[in-house]
């Protein structure tokens, strides 16, 4: 006999085979949304917290924070995980409000 497969089989195994690929890029995209986000927010709690206390070492340690943001979102927008208008719209917020807090 022949090991031959059927237009129905052959439309089931790809749906099949289109689902792992969707469950493992949702994989993928949650991750790198979360990293995103936990950057994102710490990044904005120490800016916050430099604008109560104003030290040099801070401002590095934000300024370090900032660029592995910009480089996260980047990589983002660039995997389309995220619009990139989204992307410059995060940096920009979050680059206002250090600007801001520092001239204070």
């Amino acid at each position: 006999m022949t090991n031959t497969v059927n237009k129905k089989q052959k439309r089931k195994l790809k749906k099949a085979k289109i689902l792992r690929k969707v469950l493992k890029r949702t994989l993928r995209n949650k991750s790198i949304l979360k990293k995103v986000k936990v950057l994102y927010k710490n990044t904005k709690k120490l800016i916050l917290e430099y604008s109560n206390n104003k030290n040099d070492e801070l401002k590095d340690k934000i300024k370090e924070k900032l660029s592995e943001l910009y480089k996260e979102l980047d990589k983002a927008a660039s995997k389309g995980v995220i619009h990139k208008n989204e992307s410059a719209r995060k940096k920009s917020r979050i680059t206002l409000l250090f600007n801001k807090l520092n001239k204070l």
